[in-house]
């Protein structure tokens, strides 16, 4: 991997993809339903295309409802689907800078602002909750506040230059929550933003970010240190990237910046996490002790820059860290306790696989179970899936076997991923009980491998044929 990040924003705004903001022009009468019940001209369950295809582990072998082909945002509770003008669904494919998870990030995307409908459904039964009509130029998934899922409705202005003046370009953006209703709205000058956690984020300087809340308030900044320091924001994994240092850049009540941001410095860098609202430093990988099997030189500092905070919940921060100077692709995961600073529990250590056409630095990553219960890391070998509450390892391939590369994990436990006989060759998806490694469906289509929505633990995929919605399987 690079010291920085392969893609720039300015490449992503050249395509198109970042730029936009929205704004609603009306709404439907579908009223918010009382006691989860629907409302609207299309209460009932939609009656969508039949599934044809093979049974899918995980899920139920009927699918609780359907539509034509389309795609949607996740909300939690309902699924969140745009209609065009002409009442056709949006499908969400062929943008870059998509989320690092296989969900959907931009859902719609025209050049210019264009009539919308917004329709959220129920994810268990696909009844319209509510449909909203807009005027928009890109819809696409965003959090609010404590990582509430959301939808971002953009909508940009641009007024021309007079001979004299520049031409100027206003975005504005409305976050609407999983019921419909709207949670905030702001403008902004400008086009080249992102928008999570209920904040505009902006590039200020090569090593700063400018947090505006969108609900009101003073914009914030983080601001990442050391000799021509240099940060951003990377709005497929939503971390701040500083070069061999990745975190989450907000997270619930918190924020994380770099210390050491530059091949300049000496010292390895150092992820810091301060209070959002004050900037209050409360926890630091400088004050904690690194776990067994990382490298130290002579004076007790880390030989590898490399570091990475995974999951920051219950008080305690999972934290991945590269082992050495020599094993660039080799990262120890460990937890630690926010209030003490002590290690909980045990570590992991895994030599990461790796590819030079790798465009998003997630070495030292797993997937996770919805409860955080396991952990799958893609490996020089394979598959490998461990606890992240102590670092116990659950099972590992072994050399010889057709190394998996791990995507995600059903709420019951089933693992999805991928195998390719060589570099030439077709991937092959398949399923895997995450206990115990047992194969429970060798070959899948890519367009059945499902996502899933909590907390109903509903799953769903989206095919040439049409959008499926499926009850979860006990196993």
């Amino acid at each position: 991997m690079n010291k920085y990040t392969v893609l720039a924003v300015g490449l992503v705004l050249s395509l198109g993809l970042v730029a936009g903001c929205g704004s609603s022009d009306g709404e439907d009468s579908g009223a918010k339903p009382k006691s989860g019940s629907s409302a609207g001209p299309d209460a009932g369950a939609p009656k969508g295309p039949a599934y044809n295809g093979p049974a899918i582990p995980g899920l139920a072998a009927k699918p609780a409802w359907s539509l034509p082909p389309a795609h949607a945002i996740d909300l939690g509770d309902t699924l969140l689907f745009v209609k065009d003008a002409q009442g056709k669904y949006a499908l969400g494919r062929g943008y870059t800078w998509e989320p690092v998870d296989g969900s959907v990030g931009t859902l719609h995307f025209t050049d210019d602002p264009e009539p919308a409908t917004l329709e959220f459904r129920d994810v268990k039964t696909g009844a319209v909750r509510k449909s909203l009509k807009v005027t928009t130029d890109r819809v696409a998934a965003t959090t609010w506040h404590d990582g509430v899922k959301a939808v971002a409705v953009f909508a940009r202005a641009t007024t021309e230059s007079d001979g004299l003046s520049k031409e100027k370009t206003t975005s504005t953006v409305t976050v609407y929550g999983s019921d419909g209703a709207e949670l905030g709205k702001a403008s902004t000058e400008g086009d080249e933003f992102d928008v999570r956690e209920g904040h505009i984020i902006q590039q200020d300087g090569d090593a700063s970010l400018k947090l505006t809340p969108i609900d009101g308030g003073p914009a914030g900044k983080v601001t990442c240190t050391g000799q021509l320091a240099r940060c951003s924001f990377d709005a497929r994994t939503n971390e701040v990237d500083g070069g061999q240092a990745h975190a989450p850049l907000i997270t619930g009540k918190y924020a994380f910046h770099v210390e050491n941001a530059s091949t300049y410095e000496d010292d390895p860098e150092q992820l810091v996490m301060t209070e959002l609202a004050t900037g209050k430093k409360v926890w630091s990988t400088a004050d904690v002790t690194p776990p067994k099997g990382v490298e130290l030189d002579k004076d007790g500092k880390r030989t590898s820059g490399a570091l990475r905070v995974l999951d920051v919940r219950d008080g305690r921060v999972l934290t991945a860290w590269g082992a050495g100077a020599f094993a660039p692709d080799t990262w120890v995961t460990a937890t630690y306790d926010i209030a003490g600073g002590k290690q909980v529990g045990g570590s992991s250590k895994y030599s990461y696989g790796d590819s030079p056409t790798d465009t998003i630095n997630t070495e030292g990553s797993s997937v996770f179970t919805a409860d955080h219960t396991l952990a799958a890391a893609h490996t020089e070998q394979g598959t490998a899936v461990w606890q992240p509450a102590d670092g116990h390892e659950v099972w590992a391939q072994k050399e010889g076997e057709k190394a998996m590369t791990p995507l995600r994990f059903s709420p019951n436990g089933v693992l999805y991923g991928s195998t390719k006989e060589d570099d030439f060759s077709e991937r092959v998806f398949l399923a895997v009980d995450g206990r115990t490694k047992k194969v429970l469906a060798k070959s899948l289509p890519e367009q059945n491998l499902p996502l899933f929505s909590q907390p109903s633990g509903y799953g769903y995929i989206s095919t040439d044929k049409g959008f499926f919605v499926f009850p979860s399987q006990g196993r």
